[in-house]
């Protein structure tokens, strides 16, 4: 039987090299292999470039030392810290709401005492009221002028405008924003009547003898007793100011009509006291 053939090494170890044969079947060729590992180099070594060099990180500072003592008690407060934020760009004035004081009232510092300057806005309200009642205005339009008239002497003194007037302009503003307007002669010429009640009953004895005189001679008054004549000189200057006293209390007030009146949430917690029988009607 034919056996494969072995592989022979032969190794020779010398100082300068190294050989290794390599033996096989007669029918290969011979292959020797000479290994020789390469010079060291003769120059000096190729220098590398040096990487960038970057900053030192930062140091952190060490906090400060907290002190075991606690303040004392009347301290200042440290100062704020400044943001790093940008401040808020300007913008309209905000309105601040803040508490009546009775005493910065300008009729106060006329002359008036606090006393006097309530009774004078009591007697007025009284005065609206009525006016309200003759000119058949409703209740939520007679509000609203009590509304704009205390408005406006919150602002004004009641030395530099007559209250009838200011009532009476009151009057008429209210009942434009409460949809129920009159005209300005009627509401003129009930409010100086109304105004005019303690004179009127001697006004009327002097003109009970003219008015029967005149009956007799088969005239009629033209003016009714205790109304202004339209035609006159008086009329057309109290006309004047109350047209001029709407525009003041329009520009005291800031154009603000809009009025919410606490009678509706009263009138139905009574309803349901009423149903819950804890008053009785």
């Amino acid at each position: 039987q034919h056996q494969p053939p072995r592989r022979v090494v032969d190794t020779r170890i010398s100082n300068t090299h190294t050989h290794t044969h390599t033996h096989t079947h007669p029918s290969l060729a011979y292959t020797s292999v000479m290994s020789q590992p390469p010079p060291p180099p003769s120059g000096p070594p190729p220098s590398r470039p040096n990487p960038p060099s970057r900053p030192p990180p930062p140091r952190s500072q060490p906090p400060p030392p907290r002190s075991s003592r606690p303040p004392p008690p009347n301290a200042a407060p440290p100062p704020p810290k400044p943001s790093s934020q940008p401040p808020p760009p300007p913008g309209p004035p905000r309105r601040v709401p803040h508490a009546f004081d009775e005493s910065q009232l300008p009729s106060l510092r006329h002359g008036l005492t606090t006393a006097q300057e309530r009774d004078k806005r009591r007697r007025t309200c009284r005065f609206i009221e009525e006016a309200g009642r003759v000119l058949k205005l409703p209740r939520v339009a007679v509000a609203t002028a009590m509304v704009l008239f205390h408005r406006f002497y919150a602002k004004h003194s009641f030395t530099e405008h007559d209250r009838f007037e200011a009532a009476a302009a009151a009057l008429l503003l209210a009942a434009k924003t409460e949809e129920s307007p009159k005209k300005l002669t009627h509401v003129i010429q009930e409010c100086h009547r109304l105004k005019n009640r303690g004179l009127q009953k001697q006004k009327e004895v002097m003109a009970g003898a003219a008015a029967t005189a005149a009956a007799a001679a088969g005239r009629n008054s033209p003016v009714p007793i205790g109304y202004l004549d339209t035609k006159g000189k008086e009329f057309a200057k109290l006309k004047d100011r109350i047209l001029l006293l709407e525009r003041v209390i329009l520009h005291t007030i800031g154009f603000e009509l809009s009025i919410d009146h606490p009678y509706k949430f009263l009138v139905e917690q009574v309803k349901k006291m009423l149903v819950a029988r804890q008053v009785e009607y």
